[in-house]
């Protein structure tokens, strides 16, 4: 299983939110290019980062301190956060970023087409925020605060295009209670060609091993680092 360890940046700070809550907020005390560069030398070398002011106002802030990140050698890393429109895809695309996230964009009119025009399947991981409503997955954007009210399964299953998916269940990031295992096996199920990216939640090898075990082949893990529940040093020779 690759772990791409999580950078959230938020006023050129590393901080993680509850819940996708933009109020509950913990500030860490490394910078993100230092945070960085601790993740790099302890062999995790493909990291997710994400412009959290950028995912809050749509316009993106926080790119010096992603192009410092991209200057440290041997780096990948794969961003998202206020990403929404095409130019904006090329130009990070351009500035080395291996995958560019896109969550709120998608559902801008003609713009999974334009996408699929101009880009690979592989340069793209659709973010698909989700919270269950009355027990159904519901996709959310605008930094997971407005509910599409689109059915999760629903927009994958009409988007064959693309495999990367991550789904991350609003209700469980930064919560350190166990990510949505029921949620990952049904879209394993229904969907068995997908490179499903887990992400929310996660606070244990255990988790992490559950997770391998049904052939998940990706995970994000951020507050279970920071926290200190999980040791990079158990990532590196575990994973």
């Amino acid at each position: 299983m690759k772990i791409l360890p999580a950078i959230d940046i938020q006023n050129g700070r590393c901080v993680r939110l509850l819940k996708g809550d933009f109020k509950e907020v913990t500030e860490y005390s490394c910078d993100p290019l230092a945070q960085a560069k601790i993740f790099k030398s302890n062999h995790l070398n493909y990291l997710h980062i994400v412009d959290l002011d950028g995912a809050e106002s749509g316009n993106q802030m926080n790119k010096g301190v992603i192009t410092k990140i991209l200057e440290i050698p041997d780096i990948s890393i794969q961003v998202g956060g206020g990403i929404r429109t095409i130019q904006q895809v090329e130009n990070m695309l351009e500035m080395g970023v291996s995958r560019i996230i896109l969550g709120t964009a998608l559902f801008q009119k003609n713009f999974i087409q334009d996408l699929m025009n101009h880009f690979d399947s592989s340069q793209i991981v659709l973010a698909l925020d989700f919270k269950k409503i009355n027990n159904a997955p519901t996709i959310y954007t605008h930094g997971w605060q407005d509910n599409s009210e689109i059915p999760l399964y629903q927009f994958i299953s009409d988007q064959p295009f693309y495999s990367n998916i991550l789904a991350t269940d609003i209700s469980l990031d930064g919560a350190m209670e166990g990510p949505s295992f029921s949620v990952y096996k049904d879209l394993l199920n229904l969907f068995p060609s997908i490179n499903l990216i887990a992400s929310g939640g996660i606070r244990s090898l255990d988790d992490l091993n559950n997770l391998k075990s049904m052939n998940i082949k990706e995970a994000i893990i951020g507050k279970a680092i920071y926290e200190k529940n999980i040791s990079l040093r158990d990532l590196d020779n575990d994973y």
